[in-house]
């Protein structure tokens, strides 16, 4: 029934999101751009986008290395099936990938999903980053008079860079404390908890120490330190793989500057809207990016949007389904490889301490 509640949601945000996206634009003048399209640059920018889930590889081997020396091809297929299984409501996908790794390495639940969190750590970094790239160095790039849904972009733009610099230098002020003086921040943090019904303590220091199992690698400063530019590489592919569809499409603007606003706009939408594949999230991000504020032809942003997505979840689909054939596995083994997740992370929750 949860899960049903979270798919109905998604579906419903996606076909808001759907609408916004589409409802200015002739749907006979929108297959016509397809119709035209020269798809030979379809090519790199499935290269580009392969390329980037490759590098997310790499940059877990480096997490995952304090507790177990594992290859990145090794990595690929958890990594692969677990964004193919982020189709699904509740981001079943991170459960996924920690739950395969572990059966496959035998590396603990607990230790390889914190390694996911920290990962998303970084990535929340870098993009923190961009918007003070943008803010600071392209601050016209943010026109003012553009509005989502009758809200300035700009002011929702900067909003969402304030509060993911809050969420940055809490978690990094936090990792240290945690790294550092574990035992003096484990008291701090029950002592804070001690309002709360006495239920919630032992699964928030649960929650705590299965973090702190993924952070041994941030007491190796080599590491954090190609940790961070392989995050750098990740989100670069990430920007230059519409640039061979701006190529396509033929758009004005083909500056650094309009992919990284684009795609900070599709990192707002696909957050606020948190739609199964992305979906109608991620076509309304190019959509304000790419037109409400770069100024390009409404028409060629939806197009734009529409293959960009498909070619992600192509990608995506692809080699999830490839994996989950070469490593024998199958949609019901993954539905209850999911459930054994949730039910031993449960039970780590419950027996912590004991």
């Amino acid at each position: 029934m949860k899960k049903t509640v979270q798919l109905l949601i998604g579906l419903a945000l996606a076909a808001g999101a759907l609408y916004y996206t589409l409802h200015n634009v002739a749907m006979d003048e929108l297959v016509k751009t397809f119709q035209s399209l020269d798809y030979f640059y379809a090519l790199p920018t499935l290269g580009i986008m392969t390329l980037s889930y490759l590098l997310r590889a790499f940059r877990w081997r480096i997490l995952l290395a304090p507790m177990k020396q594992v290859r990145a091809g090794e990595l690929f297929s958890p990594l692969m099936v677990g964004f193919m299984g982020n189709i699904l409501p509740g981001r079943a996908g991170e459960f996924f990938r920690a739950y395969l790794l572990g059966q496959k390495h035998g590396i603990s639940f607990s230790g390889a999903f914190a390694t996911i969190v920290v990962e998303r750590l970084f990535d929340l970094a870098v993009l923190l980053l961009l918007f003070v790239w943008v803010f600071v160095f392209r601050a016209q790039a943010l026109d003012a008079s553009a509005q989502f849904s009758g809200v300035s972009v700009q002011t929702l733009a900067y909003r969402f860079g304030q509060i993911s610099l809050v969420l940055v230098l809490g978690l990094v002020g936090f990792l240290y404390l945690l790294v550092a003086h574990q035992e003096r921040m484990m008291g701090v943090v029950r002592w804070c908890i001690r309002p709360l019904p006495s239920r919630w303590h032992r699964k928030i220091e649960y929650l705590i120490h299965e973090f702190s199992l993924g952070l041994m690698v941030v007491k190796n400063f080599n590491a954090l330190c190609k940790i961070a530019i392989y995050s750098f590489l990740v989100w670069l592919a990430i920007i230059y793989s519409l640039y061979p569809l701006y190529l396509a499409y033929d758009v004005g603007n083909k500056s650094l500057e309009s992919l990284v606003v684009v795609n900070l706009m599709v990192a707002i939408c696909i957050t606020v809207l948190p739609t199964p594949a992305m979906l109608g999230s991620f076509n309304a991000g190019v959509l304000i990016g790419l037109s409400k504020i770069m100024g390009e032809k409404e028409l060629t942003a939806v197009s734009l949007s529409m293959v960009a997505w498909a070619l992600n979840f192509a990608v995506v689909l692809g080699l999830g389904i490839y994996f989950i054939l070469h490593d024998h596995l199958s949609i019901q083994k993954l539905v209850e490889a999911e459930e054994r997740a949730e039910t031993q992370h449960e039970e780590d929750e419950r027996h912590y301490g004991d």
